[in-house]
């Protein structure tokens, strides 16, 4: 058994139309941007941070030898005082050249797994898309066929009594004369 909706307002299906409306425009430019974010987030992993975190390996890989070399230097002239902080320089380099090549393991660990754990959630953003731009837009195409459906409707009961007035004034009207 179908349910029967109790409908009091025409302008209120048009209200929930334009509502829907604007969800929809709302709701699409927030999926484009999380897929957009999505492709920057690819590119960014691929192309951009593999090649920063090499190059800033290479520049500290210099500085370490250049440090390893003052640090040679120092021990060869047997100065004491300076050996620890030239010792202490290069401790700090290997540190940093460590903690890049943990971001480089982990900039290529995200790289492999970027597809494997992003793409489920985007295939989900997808779907949404789907449903906002199939069934959304159907419920728009419902509403505003329905809204001139009740309009039509309404104008029409309305027509016979405004005709059984005007009969009424006219009765009245030719009772009137007589």
């Amino acid at each position: 058994m179908a349910q029967k909706a109790h409908v009091t307002s025409i302008e209120t299906l048009d209200k929930l139309r334009v509502a829907l409306l604007i969800f929809i425009e709302k709701a699409t430019l927030v999926l484009d941007e999380v897929s957009e974010e999505v492709k920057r987030t690819r590119i960014w992993l691929q192309v951009e941070q593999g090649p920063l975190i090499a190059r800033m390996q290479k520049q500290r890989m210099k500085e370490l030898d250049m440090f390893q070399q003052e640090l040679y230097t120092a021990r060869m002239s047997a100065l004491n005082e300076t050996k620890t902080g030239y010792q202490q320089r290069v401790n700090k380099k290997r540190k940093q050249l460590r903690d890049l090549e943990d971001k480089m393991r982990t900039v290529k660990k995200y790289t492999r797994n970027f597809d494997s754990e992003v793409e489920p959630v985007a295939k989900k953003v997808e779907k949404l898309r789907s449903v906002i731009d199939v069934e959304m837009k159907a419920a728009v195409i419902f509403l505003t066929k329905s809204v001139k459906i009740l309009e039509a409707y309404s104008e029409v009961k309305s027509v016979p009594k405004a005709a059984v007035a005007a009969t009424t004034e006219l009765t009245e009207d030719s009772e009137a004369e007589s």
